[in-house]
């Protein structure tokens, strides 16, 4: 059994996400103020991951950031302190990268945070998504239509023994 890891995101790593999250998440997230509730989700899951998986996350974030730098016009400034526009411009570059090891990594950080995005309850209100309301309209449709069967079933199950004093085939051979 293993338990979670003391991991917090560094500052440069909450900041990177953060500009991240502002260009893969809908609109309708960045307007519902959820991006740092995102950035502590993707915290959570990375408590979670093996420290091997962790650690070469953390390296691809850091590669992603520096590697910014070096762009022309981007003003010698980190993928987190880009603009917007400059932003989105920068990630697509990563998730379309004919490098495999590039758009691998855009692909599994963009799955990440997209999955935080879609977990935080605000959004689920936002796009319709009530699964206990479905839950609830299944169970009372499956009860009507399998209710009966089930209470016979149920009875079955926990009446006594009728043949009590009845040594089973397999009983008898084991003895």
């Amino acid at each position: 059994m293993s338990t979670l890891s003391d991991y917090r995101h560094s500052t440069a790593t909450r900041n990177l996400l953060k500009s991240i999250t502002l260009v893969v998440c809908p609109e309708q997230a960045i307007a519902l103020g959820l991006s740092g509730d995102i950035v502590d989700h993707v915290e959570l899951s990375m408590r979670t991951t093996p420290s091997g998986l962790r650690q070469a996350l953390l390296a691809g974030l850091k590669a992603y950031d520096l590697a910014a730098i070096a762009l022309p016009g981007h003003w010698g400034k980190r993928a987190a302190a880009l603009p917007k526009a400059k932003a989105l411009a920068y990630f697509e570059t990563w998730y379309h990268s004919k490098i495999t090891l590039q758009h691998e990594f855009a692909k599994g950080v963009k799955s990440l945070i997209c999955l935080a995005c879609y977990e935080q309850p605000a959004m689920m209100a936002a796009i319709g998504y009530t699964p206990q309301e479905w839950i609830d309209k299944s169970v009372t449709r499956r009860l009507a239509t399998y209710g009966s069967a089930i209470a016979k079933r149920e009875q079955e199950i926990l009446a006594d023994d009728p043949l009590p004093n009845v040594v089973h085939k397999e009983r008898r051979n084991q003895s």
